[in-house]
């Protein structure tokens, strides 16, 4: 069996992997929305986001309990019972969604369900959606683990073979919704088995999973009752948030149709850029939760809460330079036809730091078994949203009028809500670990004042470098006067921006989480066990 990685090194390798996958991820977006264009790309976000947002609601759940039944027992006990069990259910949620679909299309129901979506594309996002949780999936059964090296060296081959086949049929003038669909399931596919025949070399299972039934019933009893007893709580907020997040990307498409939601499906996966530098903490983290609460170390989980400073100061230098570039960004990626973007985008890219905030946070509630209070706490946020969705949106010529901002609209309301929301749950979370809520909350304000006027000061400084040394390189066909004066005001922004963020840490390692001596010794060192 492989040697179980430290949380050092499965933290390192998911940063460098999810590193890797931005910047594959910034190419892919340099051409892709491009190339579909807003009305298609926009179909691309709104049904693989409403698939995914189906599929989790009708898994009750389960994986994510699945998870922590791994995280809390992996290490000293085989999982194959719990594998089994929870894979054979998702398959028969996959199947109850493929029923429903068909019954939909059957009625014509899709064409209200899913509004101006073709049927063709809904069973390529059926497909895009399974495979994209089997492979979730196996990144829970790895993480749970300790596995988490060898499987995040197989997502950085998956990361590079949806690179080169989009970019071939990009180049190929072959890439359309469906094709962009269909080509990532294959590639996705094509990981999951890689992965599949990986865990199993590492004993992560074994074949005793393919026949969870032949398992003495008090072990199936007892995988069952954890199950409920985890998920149980969780069901209700599960059953809400469909409700009202399906109304939110619905009604923007129904309101707006695909070019906004192209717009704001654009501003979603930019604004997950500064995510992606901390979402490799999360289900790691979560880990950590789990056995400290497990030993009952309070300590411990005390300590690990205030790891979470590094993260939001991540989160934050990453979203603030992407709020403040959202113009530049918007003018090299999409061109004239998402300048409708650049407002939204400058929204949803600071959406990450309290989502970071919220998800590490929210890590901490799930692990300790408080799921009764953090889905009480979501039900209430998403009831109280739902009409605040509906102002936003909604045109002034409906019976109750709204204010007709469209994307900006949804954008707006994501961002503010996740601030209140986040807030709420760190509140309860201070009370549960006895530590100030005031100065968590401070943190939070003077972070994002401090490095977003850092942001805005390097836009302002990159105005003043002279660009003219460059024009020559508009002999070259592929080079535009637009390329050049963009992307250098990003470049020259960034170089400011960081070497001042850099100045702010070594004066000031406190604001970001950490100390001198983690600054001179290795910054990885503070995440050891």
């Amino acid at each position: 069996m492989t040697k179980v990685a430290s949380l050092q090194k499965r933290f390192a390798f998911k940063l460098g992997a999810n590193v890797f996958g931005i910047l594959l991820g910034l190419v892919t977006m340099s051409f892709v929305p491009r190339v579909l264009g807003p009305e298609q790309f926009g179909k691309f976000e709104f049904i693989t986001n409403n698939f995914k947002l189906i599929f989790d609601t009708l898994a009750l759940q389960v994986p994510v309990a699945y998870f922590n039944w791994v995280s809390r027992k992996g290490h000293k006990e085989d999982t194959d019972l719990a594998t089994g069990a929870t894979f054979y259910f998702s398959l028969a949620i996959a199947t109850l969604f493929a029923l429903f679909l068909a019954v939909s299309h059957a009625f014509g129901l899709h064409a209200w369900l899913w509004p101006d979506v073709a049927p063709e594309y809904l069973w390529a996002a059926l497909a895009f959606t399974m495979v994209t949780f089997l492979y979730q999936f196996l990144v829970y059964l790895s993480d749970g683990k300790s596995l988490t090296v060898g499987l995040e060296q197989i997502r950085l081959v998956q990361n590079t073979l949806k690179f080169a086949v989009l970019a071939l049929l990009a180049g190929g003038g072959l890439l359309t919704l469906g094709s962009y669909l269909w080509a990532q399931v294959a590639v996705v596919a094509a990981t999951v088995a890689l992965s599949v025949r990986w865990l199993y070399r590492q004993d992560a299972w074994r074949l005793a999973a393919i026949r969870p039934w032949r398992f003495p019933k008090e072990e199936i009893q007892s995988y069952g009752a954890f199950v409920w007893d985890y998920a149980r709580p969780l069901t209700l907020l599960m059953l809400g948030g469909f409700l009202f997040l399906y109304f939110d990307r619905w009604f923007l498409q129904l309101i707006g149709g695909s070019m906004q939601q192209g717009f704001f499906g654009l501003s979603d996966r930019l604004g997950q850029i500064a995510f992606l530098f901390t979402s490799a903490m999360t289900p790691l983290l979560t880990r950590e939760f789990a056995l400290a609460h497990e030993e009952k170390d309070h300590a411990r989980l005390l300590i690990l809460f205030e790891r979470i400073k590094l993260f939001l100061f991540i989160a934050t230098v990453a979203s603030c330079f992407l709020s403040v570039q959202s113009g530049n960004i918007v003018a090299l990626i999409g061109g004239e036809k998402y300048k409708g973007a650049i407002i939204p985008i400058a929204l949803m890219a600071l959406y990450p730091i309290h989502q970071t905030f919220g998800q590490l946070s929210g890590a901490l509630m799930v692990a300790t078994g408080q799921t009764a209070l953090y889905a009480r706490l979501g039900i209430i946020m998403m009831v109280v949203s739902l009409p605040i969705t509906y102002f936003c949106i909604a045109p002034v010529s409906f019976a109750v009028p709204g204010l007709a901002l469209g994307a900006t609209g949804l954008a707006l309301k994501m961002l503010t809500w996740q601030f209140v929301g986040t807030n709420v749950q760190l509140f309860c979370n201070t009370r549960y670990l006895r530590t100030p809520f005031a100065k968590w909350l401070g943190l939070q304000v003077m972070m994002v004042a401090v490095i977003y006027g850092i942001a805005y000061t390097s836009h302002l400084v990159s105005g003043y470098f002279n660009l003219t040394w460059l024009l020559p390189l508009l002999q070259y066909p592929a080079v535009s006067e637009n390329l050049i004066l963009h992307s250098c005001r990003l470049i020259s922004a960034g170089l400011v921006y960081l070497i001042a963020i850099a100045g702010l840490i070594w004066m000031v390692p406190g604001f970001a989480g950490i100390t001198r001596k983690d600054i001179m010794v290795n910054p990885l060192s503070l995440l050891r066990k």
